[in-house]
């Protein structure tokens, strides 16, 4: 009896499903710090986000990423003919992102499509200990287009859209390792809204205020729990504008996944009725063995946001994060049917630098 395995792709589009992300439906909690206005000598203002429906905001993004991964065992019973045992590259660009903005399905919120593409990244780096040739770099590697569409309020929550799942349309059609960045969470991760949650209160310099988000995942799984602090560490003048400066931590916790029930049930499905109980019984044999780790470390994001408060909107975002995954499988190869081990342990490392350099009408 034949049975069917997934793609990595696949994989990893249901672990992100899984866990959510930083619109979910979770717990929130605001903690506005002391009132520092005679301290700072800067006015106490709500800082808010004014988006326009029917304007477009244009984003200049510099990319500078590193992708660290081995897998040992049988690659091909994940579907990925080309997977190496070693990988190391390091992807370097300028990016064009488009933030066309809509009125929101409620009052005091906006849909944004954000649409950006990576034409134009250098890559360097080893495949196996050969040096990276770009047309040889594995399809899990690759920098896919964005295009994706988010709900947000006027402080930045992203809010989640009940139509589109677990994940939402947070992450749209991104790439495998696009989609792994996002877990670590933050505000300008790829494909997200540009800007870090803002306080409900009026703040100046000094002030600090948190959102804790807990998303819930798996049945067997404990939550995912995102903790953001920001807090106002200045201003500057950026492009002859006073500007606040905000720096951020997310810190998003542990996460582990056994994706087994799942695989569990996609395998059962194919099952004929008329099975015999020879065959059903290779299939309980191999039920049991049936492995599918996924687990991501503690991640921690730090941005720095350069926010116009008379204008609403993010000037500048410097974001950079490490995420670290590890997966370990036992499933069925395609072509065998057979079961295949296969691990893998992998790290992506990221700076990203976004720069507002126009807006218009849509």
């Amino acid at each position: 009896m034949r049975t069917r395995t997934l793609t990595l792709l696949t994989v990893l589009v249901l672990v992100i499903a899984a866990c959510g992300d930083e619109g979910g439906d979770g717990s929130t909690t605001s903690t506005p710090g002391t009132d520092t206005t005679a301290a700072s000598g800067v006015e106490a203002v709500l800082l808010s986000y004014a988006l326009e429906a029917g304007t477009t905001y244009e984003y200049e993004v510099d990319m500078d990423q590193t992708i660290e991964m081995t897998s040992t065992g049988d690659t091909t019973a994940m579907g990925e003919d080309d997977l190496p045992g070693e990988l190391e590259i390091n992807m370097v660009g300028t990016a064009d992102f488009t933030h066309t903005v809509s009125e929101g399905p409620e009052p005091g919120t906006f849909e944004v499509a954000i649409v950006g593409d990576f034409a134009d990244m250098e890559f360097t780096g080893t495949v196996d200990g050969e040096p990276v040739d770009e047309s040889d770099i594995p399809d899990m590697a690759q920098m896919e287009p964005v295009d994706v569409t988010v709900i947000v309020d006027e402080q930045g929550n992203v809010i989640p859209d009940e139509n589109e799942g677990l994940g939402g349309d947070m992450f749209g059609d991104l790439g495998g390792l696009d989609m792994l960045q996002s877990l670590g969470g933050g505000s300008a991760a790829l494909g997200q809204f540009v800007g870090p949650p803002l306080s409900e209160d009026e703040v100046t310099v000094g002030d600090t205020w948190s959102k804790t988000i807990e998303i819930p995942t798996l049945p067997a799984s404990d939550p995912v729990t995102t903790q953001i602090d920001s807090e106002v560490v200045g201003t500057e003048e950026l492009d002859g504008t006073e500007v606040f400066v905000i720096d951020t931590t997310t810190t998003t916790s542990e996460v582990e996944f056994d994706l087994a029930q799942i695989l569990v049930g996609f395998m059962t499905a194919f099952v004929p009725e008329d099975a015999t109980d020879e065959e059903r019984a290779e299939m309980d044999a191999l039920v049991e063995q049936l492995r599918f780790v996924i687990s991501v470390d503690e991640t921690t994001g730090v941005l720095t946001t350069m926010f116009d408060p008379a204008d609403g909107l993010t000037k500048q975002a410097d974001y950079s994060n490490t995420t670290h995954m590890v997966m370990d499988v036992n499933i069925p190869d395609e072509t065998t049917g057979d079961l295949a081990a296969f691990g893998m342990d992998l790290d992506i490392t990221q700076d990203l630098v976004y720069r507002l350099v126009g807006s218009g009408s849509a």
